[in-house]
């Protein structure tokens, strides 16, 4: 009889294998008619190709060497020009500030813009010591603020037009 048991469990063991594979094929199908980059790509102008979504954000530039992409370097530093010319706080918040103090779920840490009881005692002990914060640094209790939040790039008026914008949503 054991002889039958061993036939009955890999007669089974057989059809499961089998129903795996098959299910493997049908999800590889599905998965290359969904991701078809070919003709459907071309017909569909909302059609955004992995590579696409993957490309990396931006390169590593070493002082003293030639970049390898130049139109990339070049994007690079017209966009730190836009932003070097700006005085705009709105403009300077939006591009960088808001990467903190507009992400709800670090509330507890770093005070979110219109948020008008986190920024009371802040604003409290004056402009001069916000400005000071924001464009030297801070560490407190709670956390810390880069320097000109992470960008020595910009100017000293711009960050002191980015904390004005961020005083006034709270006024």
């Amino acid at each position: 009889m054991s002889q039958e048991q061993d036939k009955i469990f890999f007669r089974n063991f057989t059809l499961t294998l089998a129903f795996i594979a098959a299910m493997m094929i049908t999800f590889y199908v599905i998965a290359d008619m969904v991701t078809d980059e070919g003709e459907n790509a071309k017909k569909n102008v909302n059609t955004i190709s992995v590579a696409e979504l993957t490309k990396p954000v931006g390169q590593v530039a070493v002082a003293g060497e030639e970049p390898e992409d130049a139109v990339v370097q070049n994007e690079i530093m017209a966009d730190a020009s836009a932003v070097g010319k700006s005085i705009n706080g709105e403009s300077v918040y939006n591009g960088l500030c808001v990467n903190c103090h507009g992400i709800a779920a670090l509330a507890a840490m770093i005070p979110q813009t219109g948020d008008a009881a986190a920024w009371e005692a802040r604003i409290k002990k004056g402009i001069d010591v916000l400005y000071a914060n924001a464009l030297n640094g801070y560490t407190g209790e709670l956390g810390m603020m880069p320097a000109k939040g992470g960008n020595p790039a910009l100017s000293d008026e711009e960050v002191k037009a980015a904390v004005d914008y961020i005083i006034k949503q709270v006024q």
